[in-house]
């Protein structure tokens, strides 16, 4: 009943915005999470018609941040903390629906949010957090069709936790913890390499996901895909494990707008389009080398533009791929002192990117193909150099009317 009352009042705020703002949904907001131990917390900012941000407002997880450590170089003196992209993956805070969800790994916890669609900057704690049955948790990914929350642990005590969520009560533990038997780490990990990246259902949440990163050598060690079958609506025990040998440290996944066809990032060389099989083996289709590329780390797919679209934590610009292929279609560059991009996000029309120098880089992909038309400065927020993961609400922004 709640949620059909927030889609009704959704549609009648709708009906009252300007002509050049109303789409299909209400105020939009765009998240990222600060990852302090000292106390986490929810970033949110609101968007404009225009896709530019304003209004940050900070809003506590009732948990705490941690940062993981460095193996050594590139990457830092070994075993100093790794501020940017201390959790070393994706989706550290997702949205689904009217629900955030954001992990709290000092605390060994996950948060859930009810948003309201005429408040979205003010997403609202339901219950306490859950403890997340493990060390680290990092990634959190939501299955509507399941009603059902995971999160991947990539701590000394790793693998994957799964919920039922209630708006009333908030995250209930449905079975164990399912541990990535081949990750062998501690709390906080080190990394980026040998660390756990990120968790995803995939389109029809018939499997649940989680990919991890190998070693880059020499040798190099091949990472590894997890995937965890889904019967009669419970996420089963045991996953089938793959293990391509081109994919070495697999950073994120995105699935391509099918079961069968997702893409990874790897800064070893740029990204590989790979194939689910229907017995969930993983393997790699096409092969794409990017040039001069520094650290491409994240993606972020668009429907309507047809292109997949991935950001390089070493240098200020997004690569363009065709999403069948995994061809170069161009690349757009942003603002030289955003220093890089990591997490994105893609919303109708502008694509969102937490930056190297603790901004968010707002580029809208209509203009001449890409171009930058804000950066927005977030260090006076939280600690500089915590910020992690990128979500927007509504999520379904990739619609267009």
């Amino acid at each position: 009943m709640l949620l059909l009352f927030i889609l009704t009042m959704c549609l009648a705020f709708a009906s009252t915005l300007p002509t050049q703002g109303r789409y299909d949904d209400c105020e939009r907001a765009i998240y990222t999470l600060s990852n302090n131990p000292d106390g986490n917390n929810i970033l949110a900012l609101s968007v404009s018609y225009d896709g530019t941000l304003s209004s940050p407002t900070l809003t506590p997880t009732g948990g705490k941040g941690l940062l993981g450590l460095s193996v050594g170089p590139p990457f830092g003196p070994v075993g100093t903390t790794v501020g940017v992209d201390g959790l070393f993956g994706q989706g550290s805070v997702v949205v689904s629906e009217n629900y955030l969800f954001a992990v709290n790994p000092g605390s060994h916890t996950l948060s859930m949010f009810v948003i309201y669609p005429w408040a979205p900057l003010y997403p609202k704690l339901v219950g306490k957090p859950a403890d997340t049955q493990g060390d680290f948790p990092q990634s959190v990914t939501y299955s509507a069709q399941l009603n059902t929350a995971c999160v991947v642990n990539g701590g000394a005590k790793n693998g994957v936790a799964c919920f039922t969520v209630s708006i009333e009560t908030g995250l209930t533990p449905v079975g164990g913890l399912r541990p990535l038997k081949k990750l062998h780490t501690n709390t906080p990990p080190s990394g980026p390499p040998d660390s756990a990246s990120g968790i995803l259902f995939n389109p029809s949440s018939s499997a649940l996901l989680v990919i991890v990163k190998g070693t880059p050598g020499p040798p190099a060690v091949p990472g590894y895909i997890y995937a965890f079958a889904v019967n009669n609506g419970q996420v089963s025990s045991d996953a089938i494990i793959s293990s391509p040998s081109a994919l070495i440290l697999d950073y994120s996944m995105v699935f391509l707008g099918s079961e069968t066809s997702a893409l990874v990032a790897d800064p070893t060389f740029g990204a590989s389009i790979v194939n689910i099989a229907s017995n969930l083996t993983v393997s790699e289709t096409y092969h794409t080398t990017i040039p001069n590329q520094g650290a491409v780390c994240w993606a972020a797919y668009s429907r309507h533009y047809g292109t997949v679209y991935v950001t390089d934590a070493n240098h200020p610009n997004v690569t363009a791929l065709d999403p069948v292929s995994g061809a170069i279609k161009g690349a757009i560059q942003f603002q030289a002192d955003a220093l890089g991009g990591f997490d994105t996000t893609i919303n109708r029309q502008w694509m969102y990117i937490l930056s190297g120098a603790n901004s968010i880089v707002v580029v809208d992909l209509e203009e001449s193909g890409g171009t930058a038309v804000q950066q927005f400065g977030i260090a006076q927020e939280g600690p500089a150099g915590h910020w992690q993961g990128m979500a927007v609400y509504p999520a379904h922004g990739d619609r267009f009317l």
